[in-house]
């Protein structure tokens, strides 16, 4: 029977944000495997392995031969001189690799922040090769949760069992990584920086799930798309559409936020992609701008300014606005241009980033707002809104993708990206026309 590196659901309850329990990966419940194939990979041998990761070399052959029929995959030629790494197996101990440097700058980050425990150069490393998926797993659902009876409810075991599991890995940790009270379990700011990285092992897993199907002929997974406001409708539905056409094997979820808000969770491996309005990039993150487009005002069909004559920006001030949030893109964008006119800008009365909300409340009062002009374009067809014939090319921005700098994307997300340039390409082509 062929083994697939499914993942391993967690049921989120209902209170739980919609990101904070991700599905665990398949490969995030094989660490023992994942370490004795990367150092096989390294050393050559299972023998030469066991001695470097202090197993028994009966254990590493097994470990091997266990994680090759979880993949369905040869990960390894044996021969009389040793075992070499396939290209499938040397993916897997280089994305195991990276799991593991992970673990261990998160234990070092904690011990680092941790008060009143001796530190010990060798912990990072210790707290790599011995913690268990379960404290893993516990971690992630009380962060999430901030109590050890909800975890233990989302993840499906005792609340007993969840506790021993916490107290393993702060035992590992070599410091207080959660406080207790009666409002519940919260994480210390030692603990904080231990979750930061064992999301970003958990991307690396994930990433040898997407890797082993993609060996198989099968490209599948789950991507989350974090998407900031007045940057959806250009790119991200057609390039979305064709990916899911092209490989129903994959999930993907929109998620809409501010940038700081989607950044954080990007650079926490909480989301996989940005897309939007490009800033400068914060540490972590790389960039890659895809088009140039300007903004426009839009009102609803029939609002009253349509029927003035020789329509100027000044006359725009006679109507509320919707205006974008203060330090936003948009919102110096709309700011330029006002002063570029020597006027003064809409007041802030009401202010929103949801694209959603600001179209319902034009489209249903005489309120005017910015809207990207590809998002203007289909709103427009679609007889809701109008565009006002008034151009604004201090607006234009540039509009992109943010991926975390670490690392190579999985295949799932490669197909993401790769639709999302295509596009853009796209767009650019039309444009030329």
């Amino acid at each position: 029977m062929r083994c697939h590196p499914d993942p391993f659901p967690i049921p989120v309850p209902a209170e739980t944000p919609l990101i904070a329990l991700r599905e665990l990966p398949g490969a995030g419940e094989r660490l023992k495997l994942l370490r004795c194939a990367a150092a096989v990979a390294r050393h050559g041998s299972a023998m030469r392995a066991a001695e470097a990761i202090h197993l028994s070399q009966p254990a590493v052959t097994r470990g091997v031969l266990e994680l090759e029929r979880f993949c369905g995959l040869p990960l390894f030629e044996r021969s009389a001189r040793g075992m070499l790494a396939t290209p499938p197996g040397l993916r897997v101990a280089q994305r195991a690799d990276a799991l593991f440097a992970q673990l261990a700058l998160g234990a070092a980050q904690a011990a680092a922040l941790a008060e009143g425990r001796a530190r010990r150069t060798e912990r990072p490393e210790r707290f790599a090769a011995a913690v268990t998926p379960a404290s893993l797993k516990a971690l992630l659902a009380v962060a999430a949760t901030a109590s050890e009876a909800k975890a233990a409810v989302a993840l499906g075991i005792s609340q007993p069992a969840v506790h021993r599991s916490l107290r393993a890995l702060e035992h590992l940790a070599g410091g207080v990584v959660f406080q207790r009270s009666v409002r519940g379990t919260r994480l210390t700011d030692a603990g904080e920086a231990l979750l930061l990285h064992v999301k970003l092992a958990y991307g690396e897993a994930r990433a040898i799930d997407s890797e082993i199907a993609a060996w198989r002929g099968e490209i599948r997974g789950r991507v989350l798309i974090g998407a900031l406001p007045l940057s959806v409708s250009l790119l991200l539905p057609r390039a979305v559409d064709e990916v899911l056409r092209a490989h129903p094997d994959i999930e993907v979820t929109i998620i809409d936020g501010t940038y700081d808000n989607l950044m954080r969770q990007l650079r926490a491996a909480d989301i996989d992609l940005v897309i939007g309005a490009l800033r400068e990039a914060p540490s972590g993150v790389r960039q890659e701008s895809l088009v140039e487009e300007p903004l426009a005002v839009v009102a609803r069909a029939g609002h009253p300014c349509l029927r003035r004559r020789g329509l100027t920006l000044a006359d725009l001030r006679a109507w509320d606005w919707v205006v974008p949030l203060p330090g936003t893109p948009a919102s110096a964008a709309l700011q330029r241009v006002f002063a570029a006119a020597g006027l003064e800008p809409p007041p802030g009365a009401l202010q929103a980033s949801s694209a959603m909300f600001t179209r319902a409340i034009v489209a249903s009062t005489d309120r005017l707002a910015l809207s990207s002009h590809g998002q203007a374009v289909e709103d427009e067809r679609g007889g809701a809104l109008r565009r006002l014939p008034i151009e604004l090319p201090l607006t234009v921005r540039a509009v992109g993708i943010a991926v975390r700098e670490s690392g190579e994307p999985s295949p799932d997300l490669r197909v993401v990206l790769e639709a999302l340039r295509r596009a853009a390409a796209n767009e650019i082509d039309k444009a030329g026309r």
